[in-house]
Parts: C-alpha cells; structure tokens; sequence
C-alpha cells in the first residue's frame, strides 16, 4: 500500500493544530498548571510550519524553507520550555531561540542553505536534540509520581530517535535539487506518518500529564493538613485501619499515641491565633522529626494529633511517646520565648495486640490515657490498653514503678 503524502501533509497539519487548540483551551482551563498553554502554541507554530512546508513551490523558498523549519523547530523548543515549568524550572527566551537561531545561521552559509540534503540533516539534528532534551526535563520530575511520564520519555526518545536515523537515510538516499514535498524521497510518506503519530501521542501523554498532576494536587490536598503538611484527620484514619488489617495479618502489638498540646487555648486567647498555628507546626515539625518518616502521624483536630506504628512492646511504645515530648519541650524553650509562652504536650499511649482489636477501640484507650495525663499535671505520658476500655472498666494504666522508670514527669509551666 502506498501512503498518499499530500494527504497525510493535509491531515498532519489539521490534527498537529486541533491538538494545539485543545492544549490551549486545556492551559487556559486550569491556568494552576501552565505548560499546557505552552504546548498548545507549540503544537500551533508546528501546523503552520508544516503548512509552509507543505506549499513549497507555490510561496517563496525563504518562507517554505528557512521560515517554516524555524517554526517547527520553535515549537519544539516550546515543548520542551513546557516540560521545565511543568516541573518548576525556569526558562529564558534565550533558550527557545537559540535552535532556530541556529537553523537561520545554518541556511545562511551558502553550502548548506542550496543544498535540501544538508538543510534536511541539520534540521533532523536539531529536533533530535530537542526532543533528548526535552525527555530529560521531564525525566528529571520522576520524583513525582505520574504514570504518564514514563511513555512521555519513551515517545520522545523515540523521536529523536528516528531524527537521527533520518540523517544518514538521506545521506544514503539524496533527494534531488530542488525537490518538492510531492515529488521527494519515498522515505518522506513513511517521515509523515510518524510525525503524525508522534504529534497525535505526545499530545495524548501531555494531557495526560497535566490531568494526573490536577488530580494528584487535589487528592494531596484532600489528605494533608494545610497548616502543619502532616496527614489530616482522614488520612490518618485511612492508614489506621490499613494497619490494624495489616497487624491481625502479622500477629503483632500496635500502639497508638495521642498527643494534645497544653494549654492550648490560653496561647490563643493570650497571643493570637498566629502565635497558636506556629505552636502547632513547631509541634508537627518536631514530632514528625523524631518519629521519623516510616510512622503515621496526623493531625486529627485543634491542637490534637495521633500516631498509630507497630512495635515490640509497650515500653517501646512509651518510650517513643516521651522522646517526642522531651524534644518538643526542648524545642519550644529555644523557638519561643518562655516567658511569654511555654508550650508542652500530654500524650496517651495505648497498646493492643487482640486479633478483635479496632483502631476505635486503640483510639478510646489512647483517649482514656491522654485524659490522665492532662489530670495528673499535662506534659506526661499515660497509657492504656484497649482491652481495659471495652470492657467498660478504667483504663490499665502502668503501674507506678514501672512509670518512674520509663517516664520523666513533668510539671507544667506556670
């Protein structure tokens, strides 16, 4: 079967620009991620390059050469000024120009500007490096997790792929001077209908990837607790119950710690909610430090936050409990002025290793623990056990000398 290149040019064009203009509705859309609209000019400047090339013999050379290829080349420099803002990087016009600065040089050296051979290797060398250039910029983001980042690389590496193959294909077979799109090498059907389907996938991929970068912002949003970027209420019950699934399955102890900062609401009515948000993001700071990144830890509500791990052994439990206390005190004492403010946390610490064992059920016990810590003085750790507490009886609190061992009490500040 034989490809028809004045069609496929005809329907290159019109696709690579009803692509343009759905980026560029899509950019003007959601203007919290902007490089779809650059992609959308990109993909346009590409149509009318293409176009210009398409006419060559019926408008001026220096408008279906020199001009067209430039455009082509400035939308390809546009995708991938697109990929670094996608990513948060800057971009100086600088940049964008400088291939089909080189390009425009290229064609005014007389061997390379008559000649379509070594005008189409250079432009073919051009977008190649473009493309590679591009792939690593979007690359360099595989931090964040969007699936279609990964084919985006892959289209583009091929792309460039097939740029460079292009350049010894045309060096092996040369295309007569003066050559015309209709009338040139049998290889440019076959160049045409990967541009087409090239176009038609990185668009598909780019949209892609804004909308997977929407939806993730907004599903982060969902979870994470504006003012303290730990875990909201939601979260934290979400990965709760996950690992309460998780421990029936291990067969091993779950502890949950339920931390409430003191006094709370005097900081607030003394100094101001300003003065009260950086208490509670010093505390989430510095909890989050010394529970480190591999336990949940989430703020539930006010000035209450939870923890939920798996560990060995009550004490390990209580001693993790009153390191985050001890360090938060420490910390406060440097960041705020004590005599002014003086911020300390109550922690309740509940153990549970009953295959019927709930995350309610660890949350009251926790609960119970916590009240007798605020009871017997604030800033002190108290535990429970959730067997205790749903049976309907006071909470099982550690005895006294086990308390003295594993626990430093406290007094709160005046």
């Amino acid at each position: 079967m034989r490809l028809d290149i004045a069609t496929l040019a005809i329907v290159t064009v019109f696709v690579t620009a009803l692509l343009g203009a759905l980026l560029l509705f899509a950019g003007m859309q959601n203007r919290a991620v902007r490089s779809p609209m650059l992609w959308g000019i990109s993909f346009l400047l590409g149509a009318f390059g293409m176009t210009l090339v398409a006419v060559r013999g019926h408008v001026p050379d220096w408008l279906s050469i020199e001009f067209a290829n430039a455009l082509v080349l400035t939308g390809m420099a546009l995708v991938w000024a697109g990929a670094r803002v996608f990513d948060g990087r800057s971009v100086g016009l600088v940049q964008i120009a400088m291939a089909p600065a080189l390009w425009i040089g290229a064609c005014l050296i007389p061997a390379i500007g008559d000649d379509i051979n070594l005008r189409t290797v250079v432009v073919s060398a051009l977008l190649a490096v473009l493309a590679g250039m591009t792939a690593r910029e979007v690359w360099r983001g595989r931090a964040e997790l969007l699936l279609s980042r990964w084919p985006t690389v892959v289209t583009l590496l091929g792309y460039g792929a097939a740029m460079l193959a292009r350049i010894p294909l045309t060096l092996l077979v040369p295309q007569p001077a003066g050559a015309y799109l209709y009338t040139a090498s049998p290889l440019y059907p076959l160049l045409a209908f990967g541009t087409l389907m090239f176009t038609v996938i990185l668009a598909f991929l780019l949209l892609n990837m804004s909308k997977e970068r929407t939806e993730l912002r907004h599903k982060t949003a969902s979870l994470v607790d504006p003012l303290c970027g730990v875990p909201n209420r939601r979260a934290f019950f979400d990965g709760a119950e996950r690992l309460v699934a998780q421990q029936r399955l291990d067969d091993a102890p779950l502890a949950v710690l339920l931390f409430d900062l003191d006094h709370f609401k005097a900081i607030n009515d003394r100094l101001g909610h300003a003065a009260g948000d950086d208490v509670l993001k010093s505390f989430a700071a510095d909890a989050t430090r010394t529970l480190g990144p591999q336990i949940l830890f989430g703020r539930i509500g006010g000035e209450e936050f939870a923890a939920i791990m798996p560990v060995d052994s009550f004490g390990e439990a209580a001693a993790l409990a009153e390191r985050v206390r001890r360090n938060f005190e420490t910390a406060a004492i440097a960041q705020f002025v004590a005599d002014i403010i003086a911020p300390t946390v109550s922690i309740g610490v509940a153990l549970g290793h009953e295959q019927q064992m709930s995350v309610a059920s660890l949350m009251a016990a926790a609960d119970r623990a916590l009240y007798c810590a605020k009871a017997n003085g604030r800033n002190r750790v108290e535990g429970a056990t959730p067997v205790a507490a749903d049976r309907g009886t006071p909470p099982s609190l550690v005895p006294d000398d086990i308390e003295r061992r594993v626990w430093r009490k406290v007094s709160v500040r005046a």
